[in-house]
């Protein structure tokens, strides 16, 4: 087995359990006699973490295997296991289990969607983690970009920077329609991602 397969296997085996986690929550939400209250902002979120994480693994191989061969193949593959790291806590915390202490009031077996996602504790961690794994993306970006060009390194960071910004956005208001529309741009962006890498 080459290093590059035991990195690949490695980094896979995160992105399974990140996945994982995401679906035993999803199915433990949708499992008979549990009393859920449903709301869409954590669904969308959660479907968002799922695709980007499908992205970035998809993408990230070709990363890996580049590195493989070069100089630089030990801090490509730390900074690819960070980034991985990230994402699996972020689909950790896209979604509620069953025993969150927000459960409605009275209700021995139910979840509220909709305070779990409001609850400032979750949208600290879950949109700090988001946008920790966009800073990362960022300095890597930076850290790869040939020459000096002050042009080429702010075309670099001002589309993570504008995203990392629209994200940081529902941590500090409680109006749904910030929330939808800090929603609506990351899912747009990564579902067209992930379209025209299915199409072409």
């Amino acid at each position: 087995m080459s290093q590059l397969e035991y990195l690949v296997a490695l980094v896979s085996i995160i992105v399974g359990l990140g996945l994982t986690d995401l679906a035993r929550s999803f199915r433990e939400l949708i499992r008979p006699g549990l009393d859920v209250k449903w709301d869409g902002l954590p669904l969308a979120w959660s479907v968002f973490v799922f695709f980007m994480t499908l992205l970035v693994w998809w993408n990230g191989f070709g990363v890996l295997v580049g590195a493989s061969s070069a100089d630089a193949a030990g801090p490509t593959f730390l900074t690819y296991l960070l980034l991985f790291f990230i994402l699996y806590l972020c689909c950790a915390f896209a979604l509620p289990d069953p025993d969150w202490e927000g459960s409605p009031a009275g209700s021995g077996k139910g979840v509220d969607l909709e305070a779990f996602y409001f609850s400032p504790e979750h949208r600290r961690w879950f949109f700090g983690l988001l946008i920790g794994f966009l800073t990362v993306v960022g300095v890597v970006n930076q850290a790869t970009i040939e020459g000096n060009s002050i042009s080429g390194r702010l075309a670099s960071a001002l589309p993570v920077g504008a995203l990392a910004a629209t994200i940081a956005i529902p941590i500090f208001t409680d109006r749904r329609w910030a929330h939808w529309g800090a929603a609506a741009v990351p899912i747009g962006l990564v579902g067209w991602r992930v379209a025209r890498q299915i199409l072409l």
